[in-house]
């Protein structure tokens, strides 16, 4: 007779019955776990999308010399006649850095977001800057292949007296791929740039004016040493061509773009920035900012260049550096003062 037995089969009006009562179940299940999720989502964006902490203090260096007045002190210790200052409401430092070989950084910029005005200063920094340390070669260009992030960190408190709350390293060689992800960057290249190489992919041949830039041509820019500016020039140009990447990238992402965007920005750039702070300055500055109108550049002031044991370096003047951080990029409630930076001189 068959699998069952007479009598035993569910007639057709139990199997609607027991069908019906089963959808309804499923949808009361996915309705609940639909309000869990989107309760859960709620708290989870409330708290994850808070605004970002300040950093007040910056870590120790691992080994701190036990005389502060000697070189390689890089972060003196604090003394309690010292007044306490207060960090600017929604105020943040950004360490932005450069580099081709991960070793010397090239680009050195230190920046300040005011999350409350949409404002955005940066500042360069000279890569051949003369900083207090205990080694042959005292550039600041140095400081990140020597000893790291924390390293590059702490020479520039010594000479800005402002520990950045967060740094991003971005590797330029590998980042210039996003160039060609977005179909290349119009950009005023300022002069002819020339320069041959017994590695044809090393051979640098632009030329001047207007153009679209893809990523090998953008790659050829950003390496060129021919400039008789030397590095000032450099770093105006890096810097002129970042500001052209970052409103390509702005004005043309898509949601499609990510899958490509994550491996280039996994393999080139390295930041202390937690994601949900990157989620939040980019809700509440780099969606809504201005480009041309408020973000600002400006070069760190220097008083002279020179040479010592051999090497050749920039010198900072001291002053100009103070008035300059209090016009810009200071965190706190209270002025930088001059004596307050460990900005040196030696020649020979």
């Amino acid at each position: 007779m068959g699998r069952y037995e007479q009598g035993s089969r569910p007639s057709s009006a139990r199997k609607k019955g027991s069908a019906t009562a089963a959808r309804r179940k499923r949808r009361r299940r996915i309705l609940a776990v639909a309000v869990c999720v989107t309760l859960s989502l709620c708290i989870w964006l409330a708290i994850y999308l808070s605004t970002p902490p300040a950093q007040v203090t910056p870590p120790p260096a691992d080994d701190p010399p036990e005389d502060s007045n000697t070189a390689g002190s890089v972060t003196p210790p604090s003394t309690t006649d010292e007044p306490q200052r207060s960090r600017k409401p929604q105020f943040y430092t950004v360490l932005l850095v450069g580099t081709m070989d991960d070793y010397n950084t090239d680009t050195i910029m230190l920046a300040s977001i005011d999350s409350e005005n949409d404002i955005v200063n940066v500042i360069s920094i000279p890569r051949d800057t003369m900083v207090d340390i205990d080694a042959k070669n005292m550039k600041i260009n140095g400081a990140y292949g020597r000893e790291g992030i924390e390293e590059l960190c702490r020479e520039v408190q010594d000479i800005t007296d402002i520990y950045p709350d967060f740094y991003c390293v971005v590797n330029v060689a590998s980042f210039i791929e996003i160039v060609d992800l977005f179909g290349g960057v119009e950009f005023d290249v300022p002069y002819d740039m020339y320069h041959p190489d017994a590695d044809s992919k090393y051979t640098i041949n632009l030329k001047k004016g207007l153009q679209t830039l893809d990523g090998k041509k953008a790659l050829q820019m950003v390496r060129y040493r021919g400039t008789n500016q030397s590095d000032f020039g450099r770093m105006e140009l890096q810097r002129n061509f970042l500001i052209a990447v970052a409103k390509k990238v702005l004005s043309e992402f898509s949601l499609s773009q990510v899958t490509d965007l994550v491996p280039i920005a996994y393999e080139s750039v390295k930041t202390n920035m937690p994601i949900k702070d990157m989620l939040w300055f980019y809700q509440n500055v780099v969606a809504e900012i201005d480009f041309d109108a408020n973000v600002h550049f400006h070069a760190m002031p220097v008083e002279a260049t020179g040479r010592y044991n051999g090497l050749a370096y920039v010198y900072l003047d001291k002053q100009g550096v103070a008035d300059l951080l209090n016009q810009t990029v200071n965190p706190y409630d209270m002025d930088i003062l001059a004596d307050d930076l460990n900005i040196i001189r030696l020649e020979s």
